[in-house]
């Protein structure tokens, strides 16, 4: 057989997460839906009014039974311009971000320059920690502050402002399983991950979010259930086949 190179265990860190990166970036020719989503949640606000509040809490998953192939699958949730054109506030649980484990961070993609944002803290958490996670609108800034934390994690927090070409309002909100893997087993072992306490604010004041369950571009029998107003659960299947798609945009 060939001979293959080896290569030391920081050099395939460094490489698998530029090859995120450049996973995470791609798609500034598109809008929301993204085309690397899975299943996903949504809530519009029938009035177009700015979200001003949302949070949620939900479990790290297992461990996948195969740490590659899974080009860092993201269970996040977000807010975003109802044409989906404007800055996507997204905290965010990643598997393979930063080699075979769990991490959270803050991110935003904005389709109104096409530019990637991430917090400059990232922690890494483990399956079974509850993360705590929220985004709030900031009036005198005009943005957005994001916090992400565990009880074992201090919490990130990220303010992200909201640049002149974005007139809209951020009035859809989205709970999203994202980017799909080349094998399902690259997925959590057991198969579902569960947003739950969710709570939301439009103008200021708390609403009842009606949120509907979508598919995007569904790999792994994945989907997202829509359990009530405070809970939406995704599920997948490990054992399913899974050829995906050229990829959309990233996280």
């Amino acid at each position: 057989s060939p001979h293959t190179p080896s290569i030391d265990s920081s050099t395939m860190i460094a490489l698998r997460t530029a090859v995120t990166a450049c996973v995470l970036l791609q798609g500034v020719l598109g809008d929301d839906p993204s085309g690397s989503w899975l299943s996903y949640a949504e809530y519009a606000d029938p009035h177009d009014r700015r979200i001003t509040y949302l949070g949620t809490t939900w479990t790290v998953p297992t461990t996948p039974t195969h740490p590659m192939g899974s080009n860092a699958p993201g269970w996040w949730f977000g807010v975003q311009t109802a044409a989906g054109d404007g800055a996507l506030v997204q905290p965010i649980l990643a598997w393979g971000y930063q080699g075979d484990k769990f991490s959270i961070f803050n991110g935003v993609f904005d389709w109104t320059d096409g530019s990637w944002h991430t917090s400059p803290v990232v922690n890494t958490v483990q399956p079974g920690d509850v993360i705590n996670s929220s985004l709030w609108y900031v009036p005198e800034q005009n943005a957005y502050t994001m916090s992400i934390s565990t009880p074992n994690t201090a919490p990130i927090i990220t303010t992200y402002k909201l640049l002149p070409g974005q007139h809209a309002n951020e009035s859809t909100a989205y709970f999203v399983l994202e980017h799909q893997p080349n094998n399902c087993a690259a997925y959590p072992s057991n198969g579902v991950c569960t947003f739950e306490n969710i709570y939301m604010e439009v103008d200021g004041k708390p609403v009842t979010p009606e949120w509907t369950a979508k598919q995007e571009q569904p790999k792994c029998d994945s989907k997202a259930t829509v359990v009530d107003s405070k809970t939406i659960k995704f599920t997948w299947a490990t054992t399913a086949t899974s050829t995906p798609a050229k990829w959309g945009s990233g996280l």
